[in-house]
C-alpha cells in the first residue's frame, strides 16, 4: 500500500505539472528566461559564462530564441499585463536563426552547469530536428519534468516517503516549479533521491556499496552545486564513514568539501554581477562577516523578528506563483496549512522517527541550510552593510523542510490503529492535491488569459 501511495503521487505530480505548464505562458517561472538561455548554451558546449569587460556575464544566444522570449517579457511582475491568443500563435511561429546575440545572465554563474542538462538535450533536439523555438522550449519542459520524475521514481523505490514528504510536493509552488523550466522541480528531485539512499545505507548491517555511495557524493554535489544552502549534505558521506568505519565515505567527504569550495570560489570570481550595487564585491562582504559574526545574527534576527517578512516567507512557501506576481487569497492560504498540519499531527501520532545518528545529520543539515540561505543573500543581493536580509523567498526553505519531515519513516506493516491513520492520511493528501490544483489552475487563468480568450 506504501509502494502504492509513492507511485500515485508520482504519477500525480507528473499529470498535475503538464496541466499547470498549459496553463501557464513561457518564462513565468522566476528567473527562467536566464536559466533556458544558460541550458543554450550548455547545449552548444559552453560550460561557463563569459565576463567581457563592462558587462555582466552571459553568453551568446540564439536571436531567434531572444525574440522569442520578447513576447514574455512584460508579464513578470506586472500583475495588471496579460497575454493573447494572437501573440502566443505569433511566438509559436519563430523559428531558430543560427546567429548569436550577447545576452547577460550573471544569476546562473553560480551554478554548476551539468545541473541544466536536460533542458540543454532538449533544446538541442528541438533545433537538431527543425523543430520552432516555441516546441523546442516546451521540450525542455517536458525533459525537466520528465526526469525529475524519473528520480523522485527512484528516491520513493529506495525508501517509501512519508506522507508529509509527499503533501510538500503538493503544494501549488512546488507543482508550479515543476511545470517549469527552471532547475527547481530537478533540485528537490535530487535532494529526495540523496536522502533515500542515504537511509537505505545507513540502515543495512554490511558496509555501504562503493557504487551506491559515489553515485550519492555525486548527486550532493551537482546539488550543491547549484543550491549552496545544500552544501551540508556532505554530512552524509561523514557518518557513513563514521558508522560504518569506512575509509572510502570519508575520502569522498573531503573530496565534496574541496570540490564545492574550489567551485563557489570559482564562480564568486569570475561571475560579473551588476544586478545590485551592493557596494563591495562578495568576497569583501563575505570576510566582513566572518570578522563580525554578530553583525550577520543582528541582520538576521532583524529580517526575521519582521512580520511584514515572516508572513511573505510562509505564503511564499505555499506559493505565490507566477514573478511573485500571483498571490493566493488568505483562505487558501489557511486551509493549506491546516492540511499540513493535520498530516504533521497523524504522523506525530504514529511516532515513527528514523534513529537517532541519522537524525543528527539531517536536523545539522537542515538547520545549517537555513542559516546559509539568509547568509548568501546576504552576501550576493543585500547592499552593504545590511539591516535586514532582501531577496529571500519562502520556496528556498523547501529543501531544508523536506529533509525534516523525511525523518518520519513509513512502516512496512501496517495494522489496526496504524492502518486507520494511514488511510486517514491518504485521504488528506488526495484532498491536499485536489485542493492545490485547483486553486492553482484558477490563480493562474485568471492571472495570464484575457477574459474573453478562455
Amino acid at each position: 500500500m506504501v509502494i502504492d501511495r509513492s507511485l500515485a503521487a508520482c504519477f500525480a505530480i507528473f499529470c498535475a505539472a503538464l496541466w499547470i505548464g498549459v496553463l501557464t505562458p513561457p518564462f513565468q517561472s522566476p528567473d527562467e528566461f536566464d536559466h533556458i538561455e544558460r541550458a543554450y548554451l550548455l547545449s552548444k558546449g559552453q560550460l561557463f559564462l563569459e565576463s567581457p569587460a563592462g558587462h555582466a556575464s552571459g553568453g551568446y544566444v540564439d536571436t531567434g530564441l531572444i525574440e522569442y522570449m520578447s513576447y514574455f517579457t512584460a508579464l513578470p511582475h506586472q500583475s495588471e499585463v496579460q497575454i493573447s491568443s494572437e501573440e502566443l500563435n505569433a511566438a509559436k511561429e519563430i523559428q531558430w536563426s543560427g546567429q548569436g546575440a550577447y545576452e547577460t545572465l550573471p544569476g546562473t554563474g553560480y551554478y554548476f552547469p551539468l545541473i541544466y542538462l536536460p533542458q540543454a538535450i532538449a533544446l538541442s533536439v528541438g533545433e537538431l530536428l527543425g523543430q520552432s523555438v516555441d516546441s523546442s522550449y516546451k521540450l525542455a519542459r517536458g525533459f525537466s519534468l520528465g526526469v525529475g520524475t524519473l528520480l523522485l521514481f527512484a528516491a520513493f523505490r529506495t525508501t517509501a516517503p512519508p506522507a508529509l514528504v509527499i503533501a510538500l510536493l503538493f503544494l501549488p509552488m512546488t507543482l508550479f516549479q515543476a511545470a517549469s523550466a527552471s532547475i527547481d522541480f530537478l533540485s528537490t528531485a535530487m535532494l529526495l533521491l540523496i536522502t533515500a539512499l542515504y537511509f537505505d545505507m545507513m540502515k543495512e548491517k554490511e558496509q555501504p556499496g562503493l557504487r551506491t555511495l559515489f553515485a550519492m557524493s555525486a548527486l550532493i554535489f551537482l546539488l550543491a552545486g547549484c543550491r549552496l544552502h545544500m552544501a551540508p549534505l556532505v554530512l552524509f558521506p561523514f557518518t557513513l564513514g563514521v558508522r560504518f568505519r569506512n575509509a572510502h565515505a570519508i575520502l569522498l567527504f573531503v573530496i565534496l568539501c574541496i570540490a564545492i569550495i574550489l567551485w563557489y570560489g570559482f564562480a564568486l570570481t569570475t561571475t560579473e554581477d551588476m544586478r545590485v550595487n551592493l557596494g563591495a564585491t562578495p568576497s569583501q562582504i563575505i570576510q566582513y562577516y566572518l570578522h563580525n559574526p554578530l553583525q550577520f545574527l543582528d541582520a538576521l534576527w532583524a529580517t526575521l523578528s519582521d512580520g511584514k517578512h515572516t508572513l511573505y516567507y510562509l505564503h511564499s512557501f505555499l506559493g505565490i506563483l507566477g514573478w511573485l506576481d500571483v498571490p493566493f487569497t488568505s483562505l487558501t492560504y489557511t486551509i493549506l496549512y491546516t492540511f499540513i498540519l493535520l498530516i504533521l499531527l497523524l504522523a506525530i501520532l504514529q511516532g515513527r522517527i528514523n534513529d537517532k545518528f541519522i537524525s543528527l545529520a539531517v536536523i545539522v543539515s537542515a538547520f545549517s541550510a537555513v542559516f546559509i540561505v539568509f547568509f548568501s543573500l546576504l552576501v550576493t543581493w543585500t547592499p552593504h552593510p545590511a539591516s535586514t536580509i532582501l531577496g529571500v523567498q519562502g520556496r528556498y526553505f523547501l529543501l531544508p523542510c523536506l529533509l525534516l519531515v523525511s525523518l518520519f519513516e513509513t512502516g512496512k506493516t501496517v495494522e489496526g490503529r496504524a492502518r486507520k491513520l494511514q488511510t486517514t492520511e491518504n485521504f488528506l493528501l488526495i484532498l491536499l492535491f485536489s485542493f492545490s490544483v485547483f486553486a492553482t489552475a484558477d490563480a493562474l487563468e485568471a492571472r495570464y488569459f484575457l477574459a474573453d480568450e478562455l
